[in-house]
């Protein structure tokens, strides 16, 4: 905090003094004022958050200089120094909204727990406005958002400086980019809470769109740029986080950078890891379409890739084969950052610095993915036959397979009929007729009831019907033979 000692005994402040520094050694910032002329002067050019205020002094009285302080700083808190003498006339500041008092001669165990108590209120009164302030902000954006623009947001004052910082977060693992977004939400509070100054209000929040958002209202904090490159001990390895920020006047302007910096948002794989770019610096890079369309196609590849789709993957794969404007954009870009963003998401090492060597390379991910793909696609099928050959004679409908194996039915279906070149109900049918013939061979002496129930069919109907529709005769005549 910015204090101020304002009291015409230099052995009063200086003694005031030597206890906040004794209790707060290099905390606060502590100026003196030898009357109230002088602590006018002083408020009209700085901002103090704790003025400590005698009430009897030359020139200008105490409680007059407060009257006048008050209207140039009404955020500032105001703490009479009095004796007992002085006390009742003392009571008049309560008018002036003075709260603290101090009696002289001046305790260390009093200063200690009417500054605690300061102290205390100060910091819950910080966190109050700046949840008001995040509420505003956060708000503010998802109702334009909702509303599909800014018209509806009004302008901030005249004087308004907003920082925006939107971090833009990749791993190898979807699954885990939440989890990753809120570490880096929790490390980003403290870090504010030590490093933006008392009087400027921040909002960190997440976007609809799931990126993290701060803002700062106040002035830009340079710190703040270069928080990932100093921090980055505390992520993941296989993380890649690259900031965006922009200055605004205010929340349309805000909201309008914001806008922007998502729809730039795919030519961050070109920037290196933990860096914080400017919006300016991004919107005037040569060639910015070009590489935007790049990075487009290659964040849909690498996104198809990842979430299994390989059908897809290849389709966008073989367009950018066939596109010799995006090989031509390659070109002109240093591809190291991307290299080693691929390098990560891909969870594949990539060195290759030709267009050429990135197609192939991808290629080949693609294949291997497949080809895994297909593997694990036969072992459930295989699974899936071994179950029923052994269980034919209970449920096994493709329902009761896919709460089994926890997949959907819808699935199992295709992958079977991929694999088999049947269908699964005719692969049930013929296993439960072969048992069939087996279970007639050994017992003729059953009834085709009794087998039908043995193979897992309830009417005996439609098992007759469908037995001779397999063997062509009938349950009846196999047992005669």
């Amino acid at each position: 905090m910015n204090i101020l000692i304002t009291d015409d005994e230099r052995l009063i402040r200086l003694s005031l003094l030597s206890m906040l520094e004794e209790l707060y050694p290099g905390i606060h910032h502590i100026s003196q004022a030898k009357d109230g002329e002088e602590m006018i002067r002083m408020v009209e050019q700085s901002f103090y958050d704790l003025v400590f205020l005698d009430i009897n002094m030359p020139k200008v009285n105490g409680l007059d200089a407060l009257e006048i302080c008050r209207q140039k700083a009404p955020e500032t808190q105001w703490c009479i120094l009095t004796g007992y003498a002085e006390f009742e006339y003392a009571k008049r500041s309560i008018g002036l909204g003075v709260k603290e008092y101090l009696l002289k001669p001046l305790d260390i165990d009093q200063l200690k727990q009417l500054m605690g108590e300061i102290i205390k209120g100060k910091q819950q009164k910080l966190q109050n406005q700046n949840q008001l302030f995040e509420n505003r902000v956060s708000q503010a954006i998802a109702l334009a958002d909702m509303a599909g623009g800014v018209k509806q947001m009004q302008p901030a004052g005249k004087d308004a400086v907003y920082s925006m910082y939107v971090f833009f977060l990749d791993t190898d693992e979807n699954r885990k980019r939440q989890e990753l977004y809120a570490e880096l939400y929790e490390h980003l509070s403290v870090y504010l809470s030590k490093t933006i100054e008392e009087r400027d209000r921040y909002a960190l929040f997440f976007l609809q769109t799931s990126e993290l958002c701060l803002v700062i209202e106040g002035k830009e904090y340079m710190r703040i740029h270069s928080y990932l490159r100093h921090h980055q001990d505390l992520f993941d390895k296989n993380t890649r986080i690259v900031a965006v920020s922009a200055v605004a006047k205010d929340f349309r302007e805000m909201y309008m950078n914001k806008q922007i910096m998502l729809a730039l948002a795919s030519v961050r794989i070109l920037e290196e890891n933990y860096k914080t770019i400017s919006l300016q610096a991004l919107n005037d890079q040569k060639d910015l379409m070009e590489k935007q369309y790049l990075c487009e196609k290659i964040e849909m590849l690498t996104a198809s890739y990842m979430t299994g789709n390989y059908g897809l993957a290849n389709e966008l794969l073989q367009e950018m084969e066939r596109e010799d404007e995006l090989r031509k954009s390659f070109e002109k870009i240093d591809s190291r950052p991307l290299r080693a963003y691929l390098s990560v998401i891909w969870k594949s090492s990539f060195e290759g610095e030709e267009y050429a060597d990135l197609l192939r390379h991808f290629r080949k991910l693609l294949q291997n993915a497949t080809w895994e793909q297909n593997s694990e696609n036969h072992d459930i099928v295989q699974q899936i036959k071994d179950y029923v050959t052994v269980n034919y004679m209970n449920d096994v409908t493709i329902a009761e397979m896919g709460n089994r194996f926890d997949i959907s039915p819808s699935y199992i279906s295709r992958i079977f009929r991929n694999k088999t070149g049947e269908k699964y109900i005719d692969f049930v049918t013929a296993v439960r007729m072969k048992k069939a013939m087996e279970i007639i061979r050994k017992s003729p002496s059953l009834s085709v009831k009794e087998v039908a129930e043995r193979v897992g069919y309830i009417s005996e109907k439609h098992f007759s019907k469908t037995f001779k529709k397999y063997f062509d005769c009938l349950p009846s005549q196999v047992a005669r033979e």
